[in-house]
């Protein structure tokens, strides 16, 4: 995992849930299912936690995305087992992973944005990957990814561990203020607001805490409040969009 050797996290509670649960399915028990799901909404901070855990302990990490095949989710497992050049059949791909996996079944399997995948057939295959190697595999994806794999029984049915993402709130607000705007204090009246127009949306926090410190630069301050950071207006949220009437 070296390219994720630089990887830094705030202690928040997405973060520390997450690692937990990597640590329970590495340490489960060996007749349960390996299988275990971490979802909620875009933009709660679900794949920095990952990044984060799979640094931690080591876990291989792949990405699906809109375009993702058996083939290529395979090959990208592959590669994170250090197989860069996968050869064969879908078939022969699986088999040579799980072959990998099993060699080291205490080494998750961290699969993100999973929600791409969940419902189509080729799902299965990371059931397989579990059940044959004895590996955990955690799979991460937005809200509705429990209901998407609910398509796939055997699949639904193999996960030991449901974890919800939570929105950011005020004590993991002051960790990533303290990570993100060193030197800067924040008014409680700007956080309260932040938290409250954000809906506690980490992605969304974090735009903002980079605007707080580009005001402390511009301003020369290092207390920002409410005020001067330009009122409830300047703070960043889901945009409002007022489509042009062309004549």
């Amino acid at each position: 995992m070296s390219r994720y050797d630089n990887v830094n996290a705030a202690p928040m509670k997405n973060v520390a849930a997450f690692a937990t649960l990597l640590q329970k399915m590495a340490e489960r028990d060996p007749d349960m299912p390996g299988l275990a799901c971490f979802f909620g909404p875009s933009g709660w901070g679900k794949s920095k936690s990952a990044v984060y855990g799979a640094n931690r302990y080591r876990a291989a990490y792949i990405e699906c995305g809109q375009f993702t095949t058996a083939r290529s989710l395979l090959a990208d497992v592959l590669r994170e087992l250090n197989v860069q050049k996968a050869r064969g059949t879908v078939e022969d791909m699986k088999r040579l992973a799980i072959e990998i996996m099993a060699a080291e079944p205490s080494r998750p399997l961290i699969v993100d944005e999973a929600h791409f995948v969940a419902k189509k057939a080729f799902v299965d295959v990371l059931r397989e990957l579990s059940d044959k190697s004895g590996a955990p595999v955690i799979l991460i994806g937005e809200e509705m990814l429990p209901q998407n794999l609910e398509l796939f029984e055997r699949v639904h049915n193999r996960v030991l561990e449901w974890l919800p993402a939570l929105p950011c709130d005020a004590e993991d607000f002051a960790h990533l203020a303290a990570h993100r705007c060193r030197g800067i204090k924040i008014a409680a009246d700007l956080a309260a607001a932040i938290l409250e127009r954000t809906r506690g949306n980490t992605r969304r926090i974090v735009v903002n805490l980079s605007r707080i410190a580009e005001t402390a630069k511009l301003t020369g301050k290092s207390i920002i409040d409410l005020e001067t950071f330009g009122g409830a207006s300047a703070i960043a949220v889901n945009p409002k969009i007022t489509p042009r009437h062309y004549k």
